[in-house]
């Protein structure tokens, strides 16, 4: 038997175990009267029936005027053998009936055992069968081979022993020659293909390696794009700026120059004449014309408007320059 059926079996013979306990129980709690359970309910209900039968009857008797003590004791004696007969029939029948469960339950157990065996045996002969035939097909196929691999050998041995008869054979002639070369060719093409062989390693590894560093370089090379990129990208931020600073500074020399151009226009009809004043702390700056450059004799005389009121405050040239009060050195 296997393990499945085991399993089955033991679990079987659990359950089985399980009812009889379970009957056991139940069939001594009826024997000794029991206060609990669905049987204590049911001695309870046939005590409590037996009770109120009982005060019935002793009221019937009451109303009907039997008065005698012999008659209620009488009575009394009457139900409670009654009840006791009661009781009885009760336990018997429940004790029956435990042990028709039980032998139910043994006969349930036994065919459920039998069916789940027959069952099992079944499949177990039917993959038993399944096995055998697979191992007879192999054994047949293992056979078959043996038996070619033998003929494969015999027809070497045959062939062998042909060729060293022909070797051997003083006037064998051409074939003997022939088989000569081509074997000494074939160990010749035998060592060739080792070598190839091993070259063919080698320049699998090389090829390898060379992949890895055309990887490597393929890598290097976006790095250095990369690079290029953003070396080009600063450049021209660079050559921008570097424009824009040298458009500036032309800007600001050409500013210059025209600054120095109109000062040197206005210093050659202008002369200025500072003076401090005390009361505002300033440096007063007058511009005045410049003398007219003198003319040689016989010219006619150079004749100037002068403005009525004081040349230095209404020329249109004074320009005041804030400044600090000059300092004496001591």
């Amino acid at each position: 038997m296997t393990s499945l059926d085991l399993t089955i079996l033991s679990r079987l013979d659990e359950l089985k175990q399980q009812c009889h306990e379970l009957c056991d129980i139940e069939k001594e709690l009826v024997t000794r009267g029991p206060k609990t359970g669905m049987t204590g309910e049911f001695f309870s209900s046939i005590q409590l029936w037996k009770e109120r039968s009982l005060h019935q009857v002793l009221e019937s008797l009451d109303k009907a005027g039997v008065a005698s003590i012999d008659n209620h004791i009488e009575a009394m004696e009457h139900h409670e053998k009654a009840a006791k007969d009661l009781f009885e029939l009760t336990r018997g029948c429940l004790i029956r009936t435990w042990d028709g469960i039980n032998l139910v339950l043994d006969g349930f157990a036994d065919d459920l055992a039998d069916l789940v065996d027959n069952i099992v045996t079944s499949s177990l002969e039917e993959q038993g069968l399944i096995h055998e035939k697979v191992v007879k097909d192999l054994k047949d196929e293992n056979q078959k081979l043996t038996r070619t691999c033998q003929d494969l050998e015999d027809t070497k041995s045959s062939l062998e022993e042909r060729l060293e008869l022909l070797e051997n054979t003083s006037d064998a002639g051409g074939d003997a020659i022939l088989c000569n070369k081509l074997r000494l060719r074939i160990q010749h093409l035998v060592i060739r293909q080792r070598e190839l062989s091993t070259e063919l390693e080698n320049a699998a590894r090389e090829r390898v390696k060379h992949r890895r560093e055309l990887e490597k370089t393929r890598s290097q090379l976006a790095e250095s794009r990369k690079s290029l990129a953003l070396t080009r990208a600063m450049h021209d931020k660079e050559t921008r700026q570097l424009a824009a600073m040298i458009n500036l500074n032309h800007s600001q020399v050409a500013q210059i120059l025209e600054t120095s151009r109109n000062a040197t226009d206005s210093k050659r009809h202008q002369e200025s004449l500072e003076r401090f004043d005390p009361l505002s702390g300033c440096t007063i700056v007058h511009l005045t014309p410049v003398s007219p450059p003198h003319k040689p004799p016989g010219s006619p005389p150079f004749t100037s408007h002068r403005r009525a009121s004081s040349p230095i405050l209404a020329s249109p040239n004074y320009q005041t320059q804030f400044c600090s009060p000059p300092t004496s050195k001591f």
